[in-house]
């Protein structure tokens, strides 16, 4: 039987910020399920922790939910949907569904090839490595950048974007947030008038693309994507209003 609330906030691990996003991290899968945990109304206390090996997969984020201790965003949703008696797309009907999670896999699978490249390959990379080796002890800094770009580059070789020139892969992240934008229209959110887990992980790879600082090419055409600005200006006013700027009186 499903328990109401957690009996304690879920302990969310996840990196730190930067780069000019306003949310407590700059990283989309975290976001994503911080994102999720805020629509499902269950608490939550976010711990920084820019050690991915630490999870018990080895990458961010992971949750300490009492004496479970989970990695992977999905599998962290699923579990916790069970758990707490939560689903979010329970308005939505098959076919619904079904579109959420091929655009759920088209960020997760695709897009995010492309926003990792240019990251950290593309125009300001080298600043946004060295902002993040900063959060590192001293000794580390120097090793951090060169291990990261060495690591992501292997991982972007063998999942396919990373074969490419660099214009090739800007033109395909493109095209995701393009489609996205089409899709989207003037809806509220990405199915309805309520939000599902599609978004979630839909604001979690938008916002840290669209808030990063910089002129890189990719992030920029997604800030100049006004339906995708104003969808996550809505999620942010209405779920994480502690990031808005200070009225102006």
């Amino acid at each position: 039987m499903a328990s109401p609330r957690p009996s304690a906030p879920i302990r969310l691990y996840m990196p730190a910020t930067g780069w000019g996003v306003p949310f407590a991290t700059n990283a989309p899968f975290p976001l994503k399920l911080e994102t999720w945990l805020r629509f499902a109304g269950l608490p939550c206390e976010v711990v920084t922790e820019n050690n991915a090996k630490k999870g018990p997969k080895g990458k961010a984020p992971w949750i300490e939910d009492g004496e479970v201790t989970m990695g992977d965003s999905e599998l962290v949703i699923d579990y916790l949907g069970q758990r707490y008696g939560i689903d979010l797309d329970a308005h939505l009907g098959p076919a619904e569904r079904a579109v959420g999670l091929a655009w759920q896999r088209t960020f997760e699978e695709h897009y995010h090839q492309a926003f990792e490249h240019q990251l950290f390959f593309g125009r300001g990379g080298r600043a946004r490595l060295d902002a993040f080796a900063r959060g590192f002890p001293p000794l580390m800094r120097r090793l951090v950048p060169i291990a990261l770009t060495a690591a992501l580059h292997r991982q972007l070789v063998a999942r396919g974007l990373g074969r490419h020139r660099e214009h090739e892969v800007i033109a395909m992240g493109k095209a995701d947030l393009d489609a996205f934008s089409v899709f989207l229209g003037d809806r509220h959110y990405a199915l309805g008038d309520e939000p599902s887990t599609t978004d979630a992980t839909t604001f979690g790879f938008l916002a840290t693309t669209i808030y990063v600082e910089g002129d890189n090419p990719l992030f920029c055409h997604a800030a100049s994507l006004d339906n995708l600005t104003a969808y996550c200006e809505r999620i942010r006013a209405r779920y994480f209003t502690e990031t808005l700027p200070p009225a102006r009186i």
